[in-house]
């Protein structure tokens, strides 16, 4: 699968560590596009994108540009801020643990300790928060923009999968 991001591009846009391992960022990545940026996009778009990812009509979409809709100047981050969101929103929960032959471990070392379950699940649930702002202005973007995108307005008005709106309950414990 084309990862949208590459490990590198995820260090650059957020704060993951110094050292890095590859093949558990990659995983994290194609998770996070399967399961969080195709449900946002729509299944037509998002094909369309992954598959034209070189393109010229796709680098202001991929990393950010202004534009104006409605004669009001808005500012979008790009997809790839968008997926890094997701990402880490996955990442977080994902991090210190280890599979090996002996079952899940946590990393650990000599002065310090895991960082609480539930704090985790914050951090995830916030950057799923930032995902959704960020996602909002990028549909106006890519509603601005039906003359060079028609993939999304055929998406979101000709298909029979259109994308769903995440929405998050809260509720007071």
């Amino acid at each position: 699968m084309n990862n949208i991001l590459t490990a590198i591009e995820v260090k650059l846009l957020k704060d993951i560590g110094m050292v890095i391992d590859e093949n558990k960022i990659n995983q994290i990545i194609e998770q996070a596009q399967i399961t969080d940026l195709k449900n946002a996009l729509g299944d037509r778009f998002y094909f369309d994108l992954l598959n034209n990812l070189e393109t010229e009509k796709y680098q202001l979409l991929l990393n950010g540009s202004s534009f104006t809709y409605f004669e009001i100047n808005y500012y979008h981050d790009g997809i790839k801020a968008l997926l890094s969101d997701y990402f880490m929103s996955k990442y977080v929960l994902q991090v210190n643990t280890n599979f090996t032959p002996f079952g899940a471990t946590v990393k650990l070392s000599e002065n310090s300790e895991p960082a609480d379950r539930n704090s985790l699940k914050d951090i995830s649930t916030q950057q799923l928060q930032l995902a959704g702002a960020r996602l909002e202005i990028i549909k106006m973007y890519l509603n601005s923009r039906t003359d060079i995108f028609p993939e999304w307005h055929n998406n979101i008005y000709g298909s029979d999968s259109t994308p769903s709106e995440r929405t998050f309950r809260f509720r007071k414990i």
